[in-house]
């Protein structure tokens, strides 16, 4: 993709996969245009959108295939804010875009974590021990771990979903 307005010109690029992101630009690109930001911000985000919807749902059935626990469904989509992922009644699991950008690990324990709810639907002591076994950690101690860990891409993630 290509923003071009006088001098200034940006190449978004990405592979395939989406894999990586790629931005190309001139010396001279003058990015305090608002335009600029704003294009750069949309494409960025439908970039991380598109890549979540390839990534996740296929990182979800590898984990399903290797702990034999399976959902009836899986979407990726925009929740509310602060919330990564959602494990309903009817075993759909729903999970947030922003966990792409995670860390795989990071991104690997937030759908465990939706995966264990469907044994458990709930956060009793139980389900920690459930999820435990799952991730092959402590989970309680790993889910306050990452917690401070995932702090610094919520801004990010703020921003480009505006």
């Amino acid at each position: 993709m290509t923003y071009h307005v006088g001098q200034n010109c940006v190449h978004i690029l990405y592979p395939e996969d989406y894999a990586e992101l790629n931005i190309l630009y001139s010396e001279v690109t003058a990015f305090e245009i608002i335009r600029l930001q704003k294009w750069l911000r949309v494409t960025i985000r439908d970039g991380v959108m598109e890549r979540a919807k390839i990534v996740l749902p296929k990182r979800l059935h590898e984990l399903e295939a290797k702990h034999n626990l399976y959902a009836s469904s899986v979407t990726v989509k925009k929740l509310r804010k602060r919330v990564l992922g959602q494990c309903n009644v009817f075993k759909q699991i729903r999970l947030s875009p922003i966990i792409v950008i995670f860390p795989e690990e990071m991104m690997d324990d937030v759908i465990l974590h939706e995966m264990a709810h469907l044994r458990h639907m709930h956060h009793r002591k139980s389900f920690w021990k459930f999820l435990s076994t799952l991730i092959g950690s402590d989970a309680e101690k790993q889910s306050l771990i990452h917690n401070i860990a995932r702090s610094k891409y919520w801004e990010l993630y703020t921003f480009l979903m505006k």
